[in-house]
């Protein structure tokens, strides 16, 4: 059994690529290793004959370093080789006497599930995936479709499958025997959702949530692309005044150009609590900065039609009724030409082919920042990233 990571301490035999008596080459598939992580391809790294099997196809928990399989150089005579003796090395025994004492321990607990947890209609699981199914109490498992090779169900499929909340939960009398999950921190729990994540599901799988969770955001987002040369110059050549204030003020504006209800513009509490900013639209610059501060550390107030909040701050379940609007952080830009002129250059001095002539003018790069309008309306998304890009880009029509 290969180490596949620094830390990993045993693996499972998902597949066999190669069966008993089948030559390979350097390169060949020979199996596929499953972990509490990840699956992962073992390739052959010489050409040889694979002989004998010692940790049979769903095979888990067996030790880095054990014995799973025996192998002999390509043209050796095989019937020269010595088996038994070789299965009988401490590390094949224990492998063995482990992966009985397992598939005794599965065999018994499939008995005890309740025949309405049947198998996805592929008919094909990885040991990940059935113990994803088995530990929900998956009731409806034929309807997961499986995205691996020959439609094989991934863990993977079985997490879409609870997050998009088609699966029907059962709970038998007696549970499969499983190891006991290690101690994870506490994961909040959503507000909003009415279908909620077996805690099983939070706590070993985060970043699948926040990947979903991304996703989700994505559907609902516009994103444009604003100048903000003028923007930064206008901040910095003020004392006290603050991208945020501009950012308020210039939503504040682009709500009365757009028919939505209401045109209050808040912003995120400490708490995480949405609190309307007084003055948005009619307030000085500077009297902006000051009820930002204000509204931030209060509580919540206010129905506001749109929030101004930084990136992360909401998931698809703790969204406000509001439309939300996301100002990023200025970075430099360069057009495709710019890039492509600038590699061909570096290139060229690389290869000491650069002449005088033959060098692109240096252009400067511009400054630009990304508004993310998130809202359950295309149309009003759009149509607000559209005017909120126009005022941000002449940001001297807020300063009133």
């Amino acid at each position: 059994m290969p180490a596949l990571s620094p830390t990993m301490t045993e693996g499972g035999i998902a597949r066999w690529e190669k069966q008993e008596g089948e030559a390979f080459a350097a390169g060949d598939l020979l199996l596929q290793i499953e972990t509490d992580k990840a699956q992962m391809d073992v390739e052959a790294q010489d050409d040889g004959v694979l002989v004998k099997i010692l940790a049979p196809e769903g095979a888990q928990n067996v030790p880095v370093n054990s014995v799973i399989a025996i192998v002999a150089e390509e043209g050796e005579d095989i019937a020269s080789i010595d088996i038994g003796a070789l299965s009988k090395q401490p590390e094949a025994e224990a492998v063995a006497e482990k992966v009985e004492k397992v598939e005794k321990k599965a065999e018994k607990a499939e008995k005890k599930i309740e025949k309405t947890e049947k198998k996805p209609s592929s008919g094909l699981t990885s040991p990940a995936a059935e113990f994803t199914i088995h530990a929900n109490h998956i009731a409806n498992a034929v309807e997961i479709e499986g995205t691996g090779p020959k439609g094989r169900v991934l863990k993977g499929d079985v997490l879409q499958f609870l997050k998009s909340g088609k699966a029907v939960i059962s709970k038998p009398e007696i549970s499969p025997v499983v190891s006991k999950p290690a101690a994870s921190k506490p994961v909040a729990k959503a507000a909003s959702s009415g279908n909620e994540l077996p805690f099983l599901v939070q706590s070993l799988e985060p970043s699948v949530l926040r990947h979903l969770a991304q996703v989700e955001l994505a559907k609902r987002s516009v994103v444009v692309q604003v100048p903000a040369a003028r923007l930064v110059q206008l901040v910095k050549a003020n004392r006290g005044m603050t991208v945020d204030a501009l950012a308020v003020r210039a939503i504040a504006l682009a709500l009365q150009q757009v028919q939505v209800e209401g045109n209050g513009v808040g912003v995120v509490t400490d708490g995480s609590k949405v609190a309307e900013v007084a003055g948005a639209a009619t307030a000085s610059v500077l009297d902006l900065v000051s009820a930002i501060k204000q509204a931030r550390s209060g509580s919540a107030s206010g129905r506001p039609a749109a929030v101004l909040a930084g990136e992360n701050v909401f998931t698809p379940d703790t969204l406000p009724e509001a439309t939300v609007v996301v100002v990023g952080a200025p970075y430099a830009s360069v057009s495709a030409a710019e890039a492509s002129a600038a590699m061909d250059s570096a290139l060229n001095d690389l290869l000491g082919m650069a002449t005088s002539s033959a060098r692109p003018s240096q252009q400067a790069s511009s400054t630009v920042i990304d508004v993310r309008v998130i809202s359950n309306s295309p149309t009003v998304a759009s149509a607000l990233a559209s005017k909120i890009k126009g005022f941000l880009s002449n940001p001297e029509l807020l300063t009133f």
